[in-house]
């Protein structure tokens, strides 16, 4: 691991539980019984924050955007699908742009790998270390040095964002063929245990397929860097140092589908201690999504049949931390 993802690994702190021990007995007290899950993360809020009087979020959704496997035999688009997308965001028309503004939120774009350019303007960063991940069944994803500027990448905007006073954060990506990337790299937390894979998987004897498929290129899940570089690809990289210095900085985190949540998925990997800070907004009927909530033990709060991609899952993950913060300041004197 690079040094500075090891430094950021020993400075995670755990949550402040003499103050969610507060936060429990005073909801606990209550005469009309709060729901559960609005209680659940009322406690985590206190402890990253440290008060029983939480302030509130500032907020953004930080949507990475790469596209993957762009030499595979299914990249037929040229990356004109994820660029159109982009660009539609970064004009501030995108499916999150319009639910981040009503929940007042800022939305960062950040070009971390597609495969066709866009311009670098006002909500656009620029930080692509390629244009697309390699298909890993030809060769690895990403170069030591491209996977190591992109996690780098992702380290050092969370900390600007930690330093403009930003508290809450949803992930959002765009890219083509992202699903493929986040099924590679779930499946490989499964290699032991394939029998536990979703029906949806386990059809056309995928399981046999896919189990032969890790092997042959060494993916495992025991050394998640190499995974990350060989099957994984820029944006998702670069969420996973994001991952690692947000939780670093006490910010929360919000994800939403199977990209970010691989993302998490290998973050968690590399330090446990991200979980305090790390929740899912919605769960998905999609199967690899399943999947890692299986693995991480986590259980969103929202429902939705169709993945959303953008962030805009992890945008209504962050109205739902201002009905707790909201909450709090009704019902905690």
């Amino acid at each position: 691991m690079h040094t500075v993802l090891e430094e950021l690994v020993n400075q995670i702190e755990p949550l402040q539980t003499s103050v969610m021990a507060q936060c429990h007995k005073k909801l606990e007290a209550l005469p009309d019984k709060t729901d559960p899950a609005l209680c659940f993360l009322a406690e985590r809020i206190v402890g990253i924050q440290g008060t029983i009087h939480p302030k509130k979020l500032k907020k953004a959704v930080v949507v990475f955007a790469a596209d993957h496997a762009v030499d595979g035999g299914e990249n037929i688009t040229k990356g004109k699908n994820s660029e159109a997308e982009a660009r539609q965001v970064a004009k501030g028309t995108g499916a999150v742009n319009k639910i981040a503004h009503r929940i007042g939120a800022g939305v960062l774009l950040v070009d971390m790998g597609l495969q066709q350019d866009i311009p670098e303007t006002e909500g656009v960063q620029i930080c692509k270390v390629r244009h697309g991940s390699r298909f890993f069944g030809i060769g690895a994803a990403m170069t030591k040095e491209e996977m190591t500027d992109a996690l780098l990448c992702g380290v050092a905007l969370a900390q600007q964002l930690a330093d403009e006073g930003y508290t809450a954060i949803g992930l959002g990506n765009i890219g083509e063929r992202g699903l493929l990337t986040a099924l590679v790299i779930t499946a490989a937390f499964f290699r032991d245990k394939m029998n536990e894979l979703p029906e949806t998987v386990d059809a056309q004897d995928k399981i046999t397929q896919l189990g032969a498929m890790l092997d042959k290129h060494g993916l495992n899940r025991k050394n998640p860097i190499q995974l990350l570089r060989c099957a994984g690809s820029p944006d998702i990289a670069a969420m996973v140092g994001f991952i690692l210095s947000a939780a670093q900085r006490r910010l929360i985190i919000v994800f939403d589908n199977a990209i970010t949540g691989t993302a998490v998925l290998l973050a968690h990997t590399l330090c446990s201690g991200v979980d305090a800070y790390v929740y899912p907004s919605a769960r998905y009927a999609e199967p690899v999504h399943q999947m890692q909530m299986k693995k991480l033990g986590l259980t969103p709060f929202l429902q939705y049949d169709v993945m959303g991609d953008q962030g805009t899952g992890s945008a209504l993950g962050l109205s739902v931390l201002d009905a707790v913060i909201e909450m709090m300041e009704e019902k905690i004197s």
